[in-house]
């Protein structure tokens, strides 16, 4: 028997979220993972956040496409990799893949999703003036501060 590892855990995270009861050979096949990883493993949880919000789906799958990633996998990677916890080199593997694939497959559709999505958003702004995404944001919101700020 194997030990337990990294690897066992983000599988086991993973099935869950896909509703499947992992399997050992999930993680342990990096580009299998990070098409999974780009995929539902992102866009779900995206997906899900601005229930409630009257985004559009276009907006949503735009974001879920586009949003970042990678940057938290590095961290967390390197603190396991500091713990000297079992199977950082598989996870290692798989971050990097997953970061690799990422750089490929988002620059290479980013020229057409933004055409599509400003093509979208212009036809739906015309049609529905009230449209969620074209609303401005909230007086204060995104506001630069300078200086610092003092507790009252």
């Amino acid at each position: 028997m194997r030990p337990c590892g990294v690897a066992d855990l983000v599988a086991t995270r993973v099935g869950a979220v896909l509703g499947i009861r992992p399997r050992a050979t999930l993680i342990s096949d990096p580009p299998t993972y990070a098409v999974l990883s780009l995929t539902v493993v992102r866009i779900l949880p995206v997906a899900l956040a601005p229930a409630g919000t009257g985004m559009r789906l276009p907006t949503v799958a735009y974001v879920g496409w586009f949003g970042p990633r990678g940057l938290a996998s590095v961290v967390f990677g390197l603190l396991l990799v500091e713990e000297h916890v079992p199977g950082t080199e598989l996870l290692g593997q798989v971050i990097a893949v997953t970061i690799g694939l990422s750089i490929l497959l988002h620059g290479m559709s980013a020229p057409y999703f933004a055409d599509l999505y400003g093509n979208w958003y212009d036809a739906a702004k015309a049609a529905a003036p009230d449209l969620r995404e074209a609303q401005d944001a909230p007086a204060g919101a995104g506001k630069q501060h300078s200086g610092s700020r003092r507790l009252r």
